[in-house]
């Protein structure tokens, strides 16, 4: 494939490469792409008269002068990507996993931070690395996807080397993976956090599902390259099995795990971890709540250590690493008479992890109350089982919107709620919904807001505004005080 796109960049003399049909100036390759809401090969014509050199189209009947069909055109897009853009940092680690990426590859950075490494983050909180060089590489690719689109990926890459940063972490999505925005990428380290069900609309079966985020360890593990999974998640044998066939080395971290977590006493400012690596025994003090939090401190930390970087020496900094944002983020101090956190927990399994470990911490005398809606023109079967979780778990339950997009917000508060009919409150508009949640908190009550954790819009229709829960939760607060 990569030798015969260079053949046709050097017959067409190809500049640069391009997927939006807005952007492609006199030279460009252009890459007609079907997406989920438009489609390349509609805009060939434009593109042509924009001067492109090329078009590369995925529809045989589309072929003409200067039009070409690719089979596998994503795939070729990506390997075009790292044709033009061919530097990257020398350790690269991707996680994958339903909830937990965000975290883990947050944690890789801050633990190689810590050691002194170079290092960098991509992933849904967008890019982390000293404070420069994260703000420049935030202010030229503003993040909206998890994994960023190929040339977008390679880009970044290109100029952390450039910046001689020597290790990044990136969050491999099961879209990213399936679209293969990856390329021809290799890994040496790679890590599953979680599996359960999200993103039915797009796989449509929880098999299509994992065996999209399968594909990270059979494509783009780099030989020799380590593995570290969740061992409390759902789907563990399958995920053994397809790595014991392709013979791929990995430790499992968790309860039961290789790594095993033996203690792990928590309350309301943090948690106390006793665990068991080899023949050693190491314990930890964090500040960061939920023993799933526990098991991703720990799945960052081997994937570090996979490295050939000491394990002692990564054990050492444990307790230095900080919550993401949006993470089981607490807004209020940790001394304060009631707490309120944000989450990201967007799909039934992270609403059910957050609420659970919440409910652990919280005192007998107080309720814990939860806020949170589902997603427009998102996979519409969670919704009802979201609503069932919460109101099994929480003691009051609020339902509201989240990013409604095209959908009417009124039809998806009442989605969530089927088959509900006790202490639940159905309120329109966010904002709201939160001030009425905190308006009702008393002495030792936990409030979870989640959805959005670290977003700051709120897309509805297709208006995109801005809207933080976190800094709606802290104005509320302001004014309480």
């Amino acid at each position: 494939m990569r030798r015969k796109l260079q053949e046709y960049f050097a017959q067409w003399q190809v500049q640069n490469i391009s997927f939006d049909s807005r952007k492609v100036k006199e030279g460009d390759a252009f890459f007609a792409i079907r997406g989920e809401d438009f489609n390349g090969n509609e805009y060939i014509e434009q593109v042509l008269q924009a001067g492109a050199s090329v078009v590369f189209t995925d529809n045989p009947l589309l072929k003409k002068d200067k039009v070409i069909y690719l089979e596998d055109i994503r795939l070729q897009l990506a390997l075009a990507a790292g044709m033009f853009c061919p530097k990257t940092p020398p350790n690269l680690l991707a996680v994958t996993g339903t909830n937990g990426k965000s975290s883990v590859v947050s944690y890789i950075n801050q633990i190689l931070y810590l050691l002194g490494k170079k290092s960098a983050s991509i992933g849904t909180i967008g890019i982390e690395s000293n404070v420069d060089l994260s703000k420049k590489l935030n202010d030229l690719y503003p993040q909206s996807l998890t994994t960023p689109d190929p040339i977008t990926l390679r880009r970044i890459l290109q100029d952390l080397a450039n910046e001689k940063i020597e290790y990044v972490a990136f969050e491999a999505s099961s879209h990213g993976l399936a679209q293969n925005r990856l390329g021809d990428i290799k890994v040496k380290a790679a890590g599953f956090t979680s599996f359960s069900q999200d993103h039915l609309e797009y796989h449509k079966t929880l098999d299509g599902y994992l065996h999209a985020k399968l594909a990270l360890f059979s494509e783009h593990l780099d030989v020799g390259g380590q593995v570290v999974i969740n061992a409390d998640m759902a789907c563990l044998d399958l995920v053994k099995n397809a790595l014991n066939q392709q013979g791929v080395d990995y430790t499992t971290v968790g309860s039961n795990g290789d790594m095993a977590i033996t203690i792990d006493k928590q309350d309301v400012s943090g948690q106390n971890i006793t665990y068991r690596h080899g023949n050693k025994k190491y314990q930890f003090r964090t500040n960061i709540v939920g023993s799933f939090q526990a098991t991703n401190i720990l799945i960052a930390a081997k994937m570090v250590a996979s490295l050939g970087i000491d394990f002692d020496q990564v054990s050492e900094v444990l307790s230095s690493i900080v919550a993401v944002p949006g993470r089981l983020q607490r807004i209020t101090n940790s001394t304060s008479s009631f707490q309120v956190f944000v989450d990201y927990a967007h799909t039934p399994d992270a609403l059910e992890k957050s609420l659970t470990e919440l409910k652990k911490i919280k005192l007998n005398s107080g309720k814990l109350y939860v806020v949170f809606g589902c997603g427009g023109n998102r996979d519409a079967s969670k919704r009802a089982i979201m609503g069932k979780i919460a109101v099994n778990i929480a003691d009051i339950v609020v339902i509201t919107d989240d990013n409604p997009r095209n959908e009417d917000p009124d039809l998806i508060r009442a989605e969530i709620m089927t088959g509900i009919k006790s202490k639940v409150y159905n309120i329109s508009g966010r904002r709201e919904a939160i001030k009425h949640a905190m308006a009702k908190l008393k002495k030792d009550d936990i409030l979870l807001v989640a959805g959005k954790g670290h977003e700051n819009y709120q897309i509805i229709g297709s208006h995109k505004s801005y809207f933080s829960d976190a800094e709606t939760i802290q104005n509320i607060l302001d004014q309480k005080e």
